[in-house]
Order: structure tokens, then sequence, then C-alpha cells
């Protein structure tokens, strides 16, 4: 029969509570019995014929195809929503503090401590209210009352704000709590500044970067990803410490949170002095509002490919030429081609549909990395027993 698992306590059952229409097989129930929870489903064809009981998902789908690049079994750990379930509780001054006490050897868990299901996030959210506070004013400095000395803080809070709270969100996510917060900030602003360099040195070639063609837009998304993806491999080369996928999408998040960040303060201010007050304060508006699905989550994505690859190994070439990492790596250069394409789609559902499906890649890179904690539990577990067997 087929084998489902209760969330709860992992009881595992034989049964699905479906019936087969094309054979009549029958499973009788999805409650464990052992604590009463919804089970979840580990195989949701017919054990007898092979026919689907369920209709697959759209991220059911995403996550198969994903576990055929990757060569892994991923595991459902966390969804969207237990991620973001604590962003509205309340939390103590204490607490933030505690979240941003992390990368020293004292402050560093160890594997047997973490646990998986604790995989959430909140300090994001009040890091992007301060931000939204804060230009209130500025705001209203520049133009209720002309002052045009707010106007660097304006650009830089409206082009900051989004890119600076996404990667704080992947800090929360690191549950091996190894990348202090100033390297996070390292990433961010060397990062960005050397991923834009590097690109502006792909675009000085004679390649067709005109974003009004559909080759010229996936051309871009190619020359910006890889440079991104060069100044992550960089900085996972340096640091000795980052072996876990968590880490990978935390140092490119970080990274690409910088491209982004530097390079909507460009269009802030040049569209601002071409076409005007209103043009620049709909790109604050726009640009703040798609940021997490753009350069942050692309990176991140990328970040995660390349830590996967490398594992425990020191980064080298043959990680670089990595089938899973290319493979990885080619889902945010489609992204990035695709959303640059000149498709003319009202109210951005274009880049608000790209930005969900590299939500469900990311959210797989993060049951991937969760997956990694229990794996390296179970391997300290065999090597202590190995050691000494009367444990």
């Amino acid at each position: 029969m087929a084998l489902i698992k209760c969330k709860e306590c992992g009881e595992t059952i034989s049964s699905s509570a479906k019936v087969c229409p094309n054979c009549g097989f029958k499973n009788e129930t999805e409650i464990c019995p052992e604590c009463g929870n919804p089970v979840e489903i580990k195989d949701i064809n017919c054990p007898e014929c092979g026919y689907p009981l369920r209709k697959k998902s759209a991220t059911n789908i995403i996550t198969e195809n994903l576990d055929k690049i990757t060569g892994e079994k991923s595991e459902n750990y966390v969804t969207f929503k237990d991620l973001f379930k604590n962003t509205f509780k309340k939390h103590t001054t204490e607490e933030m503090d505690n979240i941003f006490v992390c990368g020293s050897e004292n402050s560093t868990p160890k594997i047997k401590d973490i646990n998986p299901k604790n995989a959430g996030a909140w300090v994001y959210f009040k890091i992007f209210i301060f931000f939204l506070i804060a230009y209130i004013p500025i705001r209203i400095g520049y133009i209720n009352y002309g002052n045009a000395n707010f106007l660097p803080g304006l650009v830089m809070l409206g082009a900051f704000a989004m890119p600076v709270t996404v990667p704080i969100f992947f800090f929360e996510i690191n549950l091996f709590r190894n990348i202090p917060f100033y390297k996070v900030m390292e990433y961010f602003i060397l990062g960005g500044a050397l991923s834009l360099i590097v690109a502006i040195l792909f675009f000085t070639l004679d390649l067709n970067t005109d974003i009004k063609t559909y080759d010229g837009a996936m051309m871009v998304g190619l020359i910006e990803e890889v440079a991104k993806a060069v100044i992550v491999a960089l900085f996972i080369f340096k640091d000795k410490k980052c072996n876990y996928i968590l880490n990978g999408l935390l140092i490119g998040a970080a990274v690409g949170a910088g491209f982004a960040a530097f390079e909507t303060a460009g269009y802030i201010l040049r569209y601002g002095m071409s076409n005007g007050l209103e043009s620049m304060l709909n790109v604050i508006k726009i640009r703040g509002f798609l940021a997490p699905g753009g350069h942050v989550a692309w990176a991140a994505i990328e970040g995660a490919g390349l830590m996967l690859a490398k594992g425990f190994d020191k980064i080298s070439k043959k990680h670089l030429n990595d089938k899973r990492f290319l493979l990885v790596c080619l889902i945010p250069i489609v992204l990035h081609g695709v959303w640059d394409m000149p498709i003319n789609i009202p109210y951005y559902l274009l880049p608000i549909t790209l930005t969900i499906l590299a939500w469900v890649v990311i959210i797989y890179f993060i049951n991937l990395g969760l997956k990694q904690i229990n794996d390296a539990k179970k391997l300290e577990l065999s090597q202590t027993v190995e050691t000494n067997p009367e444990t």
C-alpha cells in the first residue's frame, strides 16, 4: 500500500484515503492513528497500477524537476506559510539582539542543537518598517518643502529598503548561524559593487543587449546573472566556514541585493533628472515592490546551486563546471531574461508570476538546506557510535 507520513509524529501509514479511478484500489485514512494529525502523502500514485490518485500541483511538478536537476530527494520541512508565521507576533528587543549575535565560536550552535523545524523569520519585517518610517519624513522634506538636501536620503532609502530587507530574511533562515552580520554587509556592499563592475565589463563587448528584443533581453539576463555568480563564487571561495545550502542562499541574496540597490539608486536618480519627480517616485514604488523577485532571488538561487555542487570541498573549477550548478544557474538566467522581455501584460502580472516561480525554487532550496541539518545529525551520530559503541 502507499506510504504516507504524519508531519507531527513521523508515523508511517499504509493508506491515502483515495480511490483509484482506474482499478478501484482504496486507501482508508489521511489521519495519523497515533496522534490524530493530518499526514503527508509520500506517494500520490496508485501503488497497484501507478495511476495518479491526486492531481499534481504546479509546485509538485517544479519540485520533481528540481530533484532531477539537483540529484537530491527533497523533503517538505517547511512551507512558505511556516517561514513567515512569526512575522506579526510580538517580539522583545532581546530576541532581536539574539538574532544578530552569531558567527563566532561561542554563538554558533552545534549541529545536534539545531532543529530544522524552527526555520522562520520576523526581524526582516521590523527592518522594513524602520526603512518605511525613515522614508516618510525624508519624502515630506523633499516633496512638501522642496529642500534638495533631502534628495540623497530619498534616493538611498527608496533604493535600499527592499534589497536590504530580503537578505535579512535569509540571514534569519540560516540556522547554522555561522555567518556574522558584518559579513552579510560586506557581501551586500562590496559584492553589489563588484558584480556591477563585472556586468559593465561584459556589456562593453559587442553583444546584443537591447531589451526591446527577445534575444537582447535574454543576453542581459545571461550577462548580469553570470556577473553575480562570479562574485558569489569569489565570496564562497574566501569563506572556509560556508559549506551549506542555507549559507549559499544568504551569500547569494546579499550580493544580489547589493546589485539591486545600487542599480535602483541609479535608475531613481536618472529617471528623476530626465522625467521629473513623478517618474522618480514611480521608480521607487515599482522597483521596491518587485525587488523580492528580482536580483536578490536570482542570486540566492545561484548561491544555493554552487553550494550544492561544492559541498564540503574547497571550491574549484570542477564545481563551476558541475552540471547541477550550471542547470540551477540556468533558472535565474531564464527568469531574468523573460522579466526583461518586451512582453506587455497589465498590472505587472509577468514579473509577479516570475517572482512566485523564483520563490518556489527558493523554498525548495531552503528545504534542501534544512535536510542537510538532519543529514549532518545522522552522520554525527553514526561517527559517535563508531567511536564509542557503548554510547
